[in-house]
């Protein structure tokens, strides 16, 4: 008895030995390794379904694994096809919107140093941007290898650094530039930390959210209580600091509370939070006479002094003035007040017309379009809701910036990404763009626990697996088992 049992016993390891191998050639074909052991254990459970089948027609062990294998298929063909499924996808359809727009702001850019007016008089702003530009795109590039999961995995490191070294900055090297202390020097070097931090809040985020597990938690537990925390910690900065730069804060905020409610945020807070935006914005207008100008200038332009209602007229008159065509490279940009930066979508339509306008403003709308759907595409949380938050965070201040400019909302300091003149900003919301072409790389080579069906009859084959949109079949058992007993009568 002892010696039937240890022969069964061997001849279990030898078919799974025959399995074993058979999977290490498929695998050897897929170049993400993070799924060998996903497909692995996809894969086997499939063979070992179909070889208990062959042994209850009485098949061996081994009989059944090989002929479990001849259903499975060719190995190096199903690891050649799953390789080709998990492969890096670069979606090259994202930069073509942003050089797009990134050509406009260059030629405007360029027009306004022909002009030679103002400060273009000691600053080449189109050469300068474009050598922005070349250090962006070497950071995209870059950005684009990088693992978007160490965010996950130090997520709370990560915030926590993030804060640390924004208190540290601001208390010991804030820098004013225009008045407006975002900034913070290093030798001839200066950067927009304001734009920084709220970027680097966003990307721990995420993290924190799933490690918190909001969607089992009531609103009123600890979960919820640390998530309010961690987003509104960011606007407490703001206001300690004085920041100033109050639109990529307004963008911060929403693509947050967007974030938290995807991860199962609780209502009330969600429905808290615009009545709480609205009670502080009531409270500006009300306690703040330069918002009050500015208010008024949009609700009620008639009633307010000339001074109030300048920076309006002033860019509203620009588009005004551009007609279709412009009135050409080189034009002056004296009629528009900072037209490098603030006004350069008014420069732009007044040098080059209602056409370039629509241009830009249509590549806006596509690179959106395009963001979010990216975020959708890609199955694993985390990555989507870098790609939702990162893309709400561009698109608001996009938004705002061509609104204010039509004198449709309030003017600010406008920020409009990778369109105006600026180096910190252009480096930054380049590393933003090879994050997100980074998280959608690695979209098919990320476990996903369960992307492949169980195997099921359909017509006269069997669907092994289904991935994506892509389904693998083989012949059935039946057919497999005629064609065998058809080459070998005596079985």
């Amino acid at each position: 008895m002892s010696e039937q049992v240890n022969a069964q016993q061997q001849a279990r390891r030898e078919a799974a030995l025959i399995l074993d191998n058979y999977l290490d050639r498929v695998c050897a074909k897929v170049k993400a390794k993070e799924l060998h052991p996903e497909l692995r254990e996809e894969l086997r459970g499939h063979l070992d379904e179909l070889a208990a089948e062959q042994e209850e027609r009485g098949c061996s062990p081994q009989e059944a694994a090989k002929l479990a294998l001849e259903q499975m298929g060719d190995a190096d063909e199903v690891g050649g096809t799953l390789g080709q499924i998990h492969k890096p996808k670069f979606n090259w359809r994202l930069l073509l919107p942003i050089t797009i727009m990134a050509g406009l702001g260059i030629l405007a850019l360029f027009s306004l140093s022909a002009a030679g007016d103002g400060n273009a008089r000691y600053v080449n702003f189109g050469l300068n941007q474009l050598f922005y530009y070349g250090i962006g795109a070497i950071v995209i590039a870059l950005c684009v290898f990088v693992d978007y999961r160490l965010l996950r995995k130090y997520a709370v490191l990560f915030y926590a650094g993030t804060t640390i070294l924004t208190i540290l900055l601001f208390m010991v090297r804030p820098l004013y530039v225009n008045g407006v202390p975002n900034w913070v020097g290093f030798g001839p070097f200066t950067f927009n930390w304001t734009l920084c931090m709220f970027i680097l809040f966003l990307l721990a985020l995420p993290g924190l959210f799933e490690r918190l597990r909001l969607e089992e938690a009531r609103w009123n537990t600890m979960p919820h209580l640390w998530a309010i925390g961690a987003m509104l910690l960011p606007v407490a900065l703001y206001l300690y600091f004085d920041l100033v730069a109050w639109l990529p804060l307004c963008a911060y905020a929403v693509a947050a509370f967007v974030m938290y409610a995807r991860c199962g945020g609780s209502r009330l807070y969600l429905y808290a939070a615009p009545a709480a935006a609205a009670a502080w914005a009531g409270g500006l207008y009300l306690t703040n006479e330069h918002w009050r100008d500015r208010v008024g200038a949009i609700l009620a332009p008639q009633q307010q002094s000339p001074e109030n209602v300048y920076l309006n007229e002033n860019m509203a008159s620009a588009i005004r003035e551009g007609g279709w065509l412009g009135q050409g490279f080189g034009v002056s940009g004296s009629s528009v007040v900072y037209p490098y930066n603030d006004a350069i979508f008014p420069y732009l339509t007044y040098s080059f017309g209602w056409a370039a306008a629509a241009l830009l403003i249509g590549s806006i709308i596509w690179l959106v379009v395009l963001l979010l759907r990216s975020a959708k595409l890609v199955s694993d949380k985390n990555g989507s809701l870098l790609i939702t938050g990162l893309s709400i965070f561009l698109a608001g201040q996009w938004i705002y910036g061509i609104a204010a400019s039509f004198g449709w909302l309030p003017f600010t300091s406008l920020v409009m990404p990778l369109i105006g003149y600026g180096g910190t900003s252009t480096v930054v919301y380049c590393a933003v763009i090879g994050l997100i072409l980074g998280i959608y790389r690695r979209k098919d080579m990320i476990p996903t626990s369960g992307a492949y069906s169980a195997a099921k009859q359909q017509d006269e084959k069997k669907l092994l697996f289904k991935i994506g949109t892509i389904e693998v079949y083989v012949g059935s058992s039946e057919e497999l088992e005629e064609q065998r007993c058809a080459s070998n009568p005596e079985s």
